[in-house]
């Protein structure tokens, strides 16, 4: 009993912390949205006022000093130091922190008077440059408008805003510009000021409206958790056994809707208990049959499927030898496809054979023929060289004959060199031309000895040419028998050749006929394994088929085994819970 109160109590604690903390954080925002409202309306309300400080000062302002000043800048004048007097008499009064004036010089913002005190060491001097934050602000004081900024950080002045507004003339005409800076610190001045004040009238109604909230909180929620307390006791009772509780409903919300169907479901639950009581006598019934009727069909499947895995066996012996066969007649077949290869390269091998055997017969014939116009010309240069060793002794013979006129010449000159010297003076000219003579027959039968020396080595040389030629026409002889031998040899080669070409066309015939038988063989082959197979995989189907029916009828008498002890199970169940008679 304990662990229930400490559950619905834990319930009851997690609702109000689920309604209360919203409510907490709801007041809490309301109090920061006003702090951070009043905030925001204190720096728009000083915003405001500094703009209108700055216009109004502006109107105030002497235009005809603001004139003269811009004609003639000079902190010496009258009308700068009652300009600057001005300026500071009126940032006294305001309380703003800086007011000064300033006017456009060409492209440039130059300063024209600073309103700070006279003994502030600090101040700005006349024609100081003037600078902005934004480039919008510029434009739009080019414009004539009145601007005022957003909150800036000044490293010197600190957090502060500005206002800056055109001086005009009396016809409109802007004569130069008014600045003023006010220091953050007065908005928070004003800020502390206004934010109690809205605290002690926002804090007392968001109070009046958590405790009422909270109270409609409990309110609700105590209705909620008694829904909850009816709907848990019905569940309760119903997990014991009992469906002949109802859940009282209190709320017409969705716990209410809960409760309603709560109610609904005990209903039906006992309508469904009612059944499992009537249908499970009946279905403990049935699976008693199903398991006599699939003992029966099982042992009758099992001799069915032991009869058709001895036929799908013989099937495969018989599907593998014909396709062994298959296998062995196509090992035949790249055999012959070997063959054949075979014979066609042995039948263009001898056409290949006859062709070079035609060409070396056609190049022996050639080679005959030259030869024999060798010997030819062989014999021409051998009758050549006869003559010409014949003309070569004709010219030694001649030779001889001209070194006997010169020895005769010598012993004429020497004949004549005796004469000359008998003859004293007279014949002094005749034994020169004697001695002259016996010179030229000296030199004449030395040349006569070099022409025979070579003459005889001509001959020589002729002699061993025509031995040459006698050697050279006995090899071309013997060349003319080894070719006519090599053209008989050539004629046997071709009787050879024809005789190959003849065996090499009948071996392709019989490769034809024999690939035709092997592929007749392979075609009747293929038929008897394709049908063995197509047996084989039939019966195993079948076998397989009936291996199934029979794993099907196990498992439908296991099921039905199963089913039977469930409806016992389920009738020992359903008699445990305690449902309304058909009476009541």
């Amino acid at each position: 009993m304990k662990s229930k109160v400490k559950k619905r109590m834990g319930l009851q604690s997690k609702l109000y912390f689920m309604l209360l903390i919203p409510l907490v954080v709801i007041g809490v925002m309301i109090l920061w949205t006003t702090k951070l409202s009043i905030q925001n309306a204190s720096l728009s309300t000083m915003q405001l006022n500094n703009e209108a400080l700055a216009v109004n000062t502006a109107k105030l302002l002497d235009k005809s000093a603001v004139k003269s000043l811009n004609t003639n800048p000079s902190e010496q004048s009258s009308e700068y130091k009652e300009l600057r007097n001005e300026l500071n008499t009126l940032r006294l009064q305001s309380g703003v922190l800086y007011m000064y004036m300033y006017n456009r010089v060409g492209d440039e913002w130059k300063l024209t008077v600073d309103g700070a005190a006279w003994d502030d060491k600090d101040y700005s001097p006349l024609g100081s440059p003037v600078s902005f934050t934004r480039k919008e602000t510029a434009d739009r004081l080019k414009q004539g408008e009145t601007v005022t900024t957003d909150i800036t950080t000044d490293p010197d002045w600190g957090t502060m805003f500005s206002s800056f507004t055109p001086i005009k003339d009396t016809d409109g005409t802007i004569i130069g510009y008014l600045g003023i800076d006010r220091s953050l610190a007065s908005v928070t001045e004003v800020y502390e000021k206004t934010l109690p004040e809205a605290y002690r009238l926002v804090i007392p109604v968001v109070s009046i409206i958590l405790i009422i909230s909270i109270a409609a909180m409990v309110l609700v929620t105590r209705r909620i958790l008694r829904q909850v307390r009816f709907i848990k006791n019905t569940l309760e009772q119903v997990a014991d056994g009992n469906l002949t509780v109802t859940s009282q409903q209190v709320t017409y919300d969705q716990l209410g809707e809960i409760s309603g169907l709560t109610n609904r479901m005990v209903e039906a639950m006992s309508n469904m208990i009612v059944d499992i009581q009537s249908s499970s006598s009946t279905l403990q019934q049935a699976s008693e049959n199903i398991v006599v009727t699939t003992e029966g069909t099982l042992h009758q499947t099992e001799e069915l499927s032991r009869t058709l895995q001895q036929i799908a066996d013989v099937s495969t012996n018989q599907a593998d030898q014909t396709l062994e066969s298959v296998q062995q007649s196509d090992r035949l077949g790249q055999t012959l496809d070997e063959v054949g290869s075979h014979v066609h390269q042995f039948t263009d091998t001898a056409r290949h054979l006859n062709e070079v055997r035609n060409q070396v017969a056609s190049e022996h014939e050639q080679l005959l023929e030259k030869g024999r116009e060798s010997a030819l010309r062989i014999k021409q240069m051998q009758r050549m060289s006869h003559a010409l060793t014949e003309k070569s002794r004709e010219a030694a013979n001649i030779g001889q004959q001209v070194q006997g006129i010169v020895k005769q010449t010598q012993i004429l000159s020497f004949n004549a060199s005796i004469e000359a010297s008998r003859a004293g003076e007279a014949g002094k000219g005749f034994s020169v031309v004697a001695h002259e003579m016996g010179q030229l027959a000296q030199q004449s039968a030395m040349s006569i000895r070099e022409i025979d020396q070579i003459l005889s080595s001509f001959v020589e040389q002729i002699e061993q040419m025509g031995d040459q030629f006698d050697q050279n026409i006995n090899t071309v002889n013997e060349q003319e028998k080894q070719i006519a031998l090599c053209l008989q040899s050539v004629d046997k080669v071709t009787q050879v050749s024809e005789e190959v070409q003849e065996l090499a066309a009948h071996l392709a015939q019989l490769t034809t006929e024999m690939h035709e038988v092997r592929h007749s063989v392979d075609q009747h082959l293929n038929h008897t394994a394709s049908a063995a197979q197509q047996t084989a995989g039939m019966t195993e189907d079948v076998s397989a088929s009936a291996q199934k029916q029979a794993l099907a009828v196990k498992e439908l008498s296991a099921v039905a085994r199963n089913l039977t002890t469930l409806s016992n199970n389920l009738q020992r169940h359903a008699d445990q819970f305690r449902v309304k008679s058909s009476d009541q």
